[in-house]
């Protein structure tokens, strides 16, 4: 499963980089759900840590990204998208744990999604020359390009997949999703993993 997932991180990077779709994906209601269950059925526990982790993480991307131009520094949304999807990889690890808790493909891909808009970050400062500081150093801000459209749509993507993961570990499956988490079979996974194998 991990030689997996590692794989399905390398197409992510190429993926990410390339055109993303026009369409908007709208919430649903999943009614039905009574228990959270992996792949093979088993049913998923996870720890108080992980569960808090998840709610506050989607609190954090639901925020208005005008609400962190004072803390970052500077008035530009793909930077505070790139923060923020820094912060929720970097943090993962600590609260999903393999051992402990289902390692699920909603965790790797919002892991991917995360990866993208770093790398899309990273694609706003390649021009500069002092490559690997120029992606955080508000100096080089001025030279900065615009932000990618698919910045906007990964970030979405995360917001409804952390929305979706809330939904399945904290409130028992019962509310409106978007259909993009495996946990509670939603029917829009494959249009987030095309996006992140395709862009589109």
């Amino acid at each position: 499963m991990k030689k997996f997932k590692v794989g399905l991180a390398g197409i992510a990077i190429c993926g990410l980089l390339s055109a993303c779709g026009t369409g908007e994906v709208k919430p649903i209601e999943e009614t039905k759900v009574k228990a959270v269950a992996t792949n093979e059925n088993e049913i998923v526990e996870f720890s108080p840590e992980a569960k808090e982790w998840i709610a506050e993480m989607l609190v954090e991307f639901n925020r208005p990204p005008e609400d962190s131009f004072e803390e970052f520094g500077i008035e530009d949304v793909g930077f505070v998208y790139y923060k923020k999807a820094d912060e929720l990889y970097r943090s993962m690890h600590v609260y999903i744990n393999d051992k402990n808790e289902s390692y699920d493909e909603d965790f790797a891909n919002l892991r991917m999604l995360a990866a993208g808009i770093s790398l899309y970050q990273f694609t706003r400062t390649a021009h500069i020359e002092n490559t690997g500081k120029e992606m955080t150093n508000l100096e080089y801000a001025k030279d900065w390009t615009s932000m990618p459209a698919e910045t906007e749509k990964a970030f979405d993507y995360i917001k409804q997949l952390l929305n979706d993961i809330d939904i399945a570990i904290n409130k028992d499956g019962k509310g409106t999703t978007f259909g993009v988490s495996h946990l509670l079979n939603g029917g829009n996974v494959n249009k987030l993993e095309s996006f992140i194998s395709h862009g589109s």
